[in-house]
């Protein structure tokens, strides 16, 4: 069969139009018109559903459809002929003829198996019950698709009636990420304030700083830069670790500009590539990732980057030799109170560390033995009786909402164990609202988060994946730098890494859909988009200032520095990408 669609002078360039509106609305509203992200990515959403032709109208049955990027993506729309009784089908706008519509439902079956959902919409009548919709729905269910569907809709439908399509779908959009990821951005807040308050983290620093030896403190501030930016965000990294950058140097009397790039460069590694950061956990979400093997994939792709990051924080040091200057947040007074802390007024290494270690362990493990397991013959272990009987409690504690509620108990443990050591009163009371700020910053970051979940679905449910897959396909353009270079420029234009790989992975899952046309693991377009969302942070961006201001580099020596090194990371890791895709498929 001969469809239409075929051709690149039939790919449907309304999709595309609407696509660039939104992106552009997103960039303007944050960077112009200085508009939370919040408010900039949900108004974005609703623009697209409002510029989205033949929105249904959500129900029960078709609440969920664009998560399963299939439904909407390949929906029809049926309108009754005039005086010949013939019946028209519009596939992403263009017409088919009656014969081809048989064609083209089993192509579509072919290619999403059980997965396949229909959603039909008559223009025109209200009469569902039309010998043409019949046949047409028989054939349907004949195909097995897993939901059918018809909606009636007037020819001439009022605009006010589309405007609440939009809305109602941004929430369910908006909703459906939420419910998916707002119990972890919760206990990631969690864990980074107690974390900084009990001095784990301080702990964890001193001891890596036992280990290797002050002569490599540049390793060590990279190391804690690099673990701690898995649970804790980048902000908050910088803000814990400076302190002791300037603390290192003000010992050594050299080396800042090293010390700084060196625990900088390694945080926005993590930051932006292993979950459960809310950027990287995001992505895994959107392309139907197991988050242990997101986790276990993000570190090991993160390891050549951070070895870029101690070489060039070295050649930075001796090229600029910055001074370490007065900055805010680490005066004078707090640089002498880091250097005189005491050992023993800290946590212990095993407490301090199990925030950090448990969830990456238990999520890891899980999936490393669930994978494990579909390999295994039937006479092994790991299909036997006994580990049968195992493996459900291990799945519930290496499940990621469990896991990183854990991490969190145990890291507010070790925060009342150095308040209850202080002797303080009322400690309960105390707690509550010391873990108030962390959940006001979870809410926050889960209200952008959110809404980034709500643009991503219109985005998929606007057929902006179909067209943007045809036009790869005719430009031969590979997967992984579409999605590198989509996130990188909303990153530069914006300024947000977390809006940018949002933004991103909403259009690459609309994209990619089930992964099949790639002919390599969707793991490759996770990392293209992690990497695409470090390049060059400039003064658009929020991490660009926190770095200048509490290092105390002029603006000027901040881009010869960090945004040089960031797009550096982001250059190597797309490198990585392509070939770990051609050489490494993991199919």
């Amino acid at each position: 069969m001969t469809l239409a669609l075929a051709n690149s002078s039939s790919i449907d360039h309304w999709p595309l139009l609407v696509l660039l509106i939104s992106v552009t609305w997103v960039v303007v509203g944050i960077t112009k018109l200085k508009l939370h992200p919040f408010l900039t990515l949900m108004v974005g959403a609703m623009l697209v559903g409002w510029m989205t032709p033949f929105l249904p109208e959500p129900t029960d049955v078709n609440k969920g459809l664009f998560q399963s990027r299939v439904a909407l993506a390949e929906a029809f729309v049926l309108k009754e002929g005039n005086q010949t009784d013939e019946l028209e089908i519009l596939y992403r706008g263009e017409r088919l003829s009656r014969q081809e519509t048989s064609a083209k439902l089993t192509e579509l079956s072919k290619k999403h198996g059980d997965n396949l959902t229909l959603s039909f919409r008559v223009v025109g009548s209200k009469n569902l019950d039309s010998p043409q919709m019949k046949e047409v729905l028989a054939e349907a269910e004949d195909l097995n698709a897993s939901k059918v569907t018809f909606e009636a809709y007037a020819k001439n439908a009022p605009s006010s009636n589309e405007t609440l399509k939009a809305i109602k779908w941004t929430l369910h959009g908006f909703g459906d990420l939420v419910g998916g990821l707002g119990l972890l951005i919760a206990m990631a807040a969690i864990i980074g304030t107690c974390m900084m308050l009990s001095g784990a983290a301080d702990r964890v620093v001193r001891s890596l700083m036992n280990a290797f030896g002050e002569k490599r403190a540049g390793l060590v501030l990279l190391l804690s830069g690099f673990l701690l930016s898995i649970p804790v965000f980048f902000d908050t990294v910088f803000f814990l670790l400076i302190p002791l950058a300037r603390a290192l140097a003000l010992r050594t009397g050299k080396h800042y500009t090293f010390y700084v790039m060196a625990m900088a460069g390694a945080g926005a590694i993590t930051h932006s590539l292993v979950p459960p950061t809310p950027g990287p956990l995001f992505i895994a979400k959107e392309l139907d990732i197991e988050l242990g093997f997101a986790m276990m994939f993000g570190l090991v792709a993160s390891i050549l980057p951070a070895y870029l990051v101690l070489k060039m924080a070295s050649w930075f040091d001796r090229k600029y030799d910055l001074p370490m200057r007065e900055a805010s947040g680490a005066s004078n007074e707090q640089l002498k109170q880091i250097v005189e802390k005491k050992d023993e007024e800290l946590p212990g290494i095993l407490l301090s560390s199990l925030p950090i270690a448990l969830p990456v362990l238990l999520i890891s493990l899980v999936s490393i033995l669930g994978f494990c397991k579909k390999l295994s013959s039937e006479q092994g272990y790991l299909n036997s009786e006994s580990f049968a009987a195992v493996f459900p409690y291990l799945e519930f504690l290496g499940n990621p909402n469990v896991a990183m509620t854990l991490a969190a108990g145990f890291a507010i443990l070790g925060l009342v164990r150095q308040m209850a050591g202080k002797q303080e009163k009322d400690l309960a009371a105390k707690l509550g609202k010391t873990l108030q700020d962390p959940l006001s910053t979870a809410g926050v970051i889960l209200l952008i988060t959110g809404a980034g979940g709500a643009f991503g679905a219109m985005i998929r449910m606007s057929g902006v994946g179909e067209s943007v897959g045809a036009v790869a396909e005719e430009f031969d353009l590979s997967y992984v730098l579409l999605a590198w270079g989509v996130t990188a420029f909303i990153r530069i234009a914006q300024g947000s890494a977390t809006v940018s790989m949002i933004t991103g992975v909403g259009l690459m899952a609309a994209v990619i859909g089930d992964g099949d046309v790639l002919g390599y693991h969707k793991a490759y377009v996770f990392l293209a988009i992690g990497f695409g969302s470090i390049t060059l942070s400039w003064m658009n961006d929020s991490g660009f200032w926190v770095v200048q201001r509490l290092s105390g580099f002029t603006e000027k020596e901040t881009l010869k520095t960090w945004s040089v090194m960031l797009t550096a990371i982001s250059v190597l890791g797309l490198g990585l990408c392509l070939l770990g895709s051609a050489l490494l498929p993991l199919t």
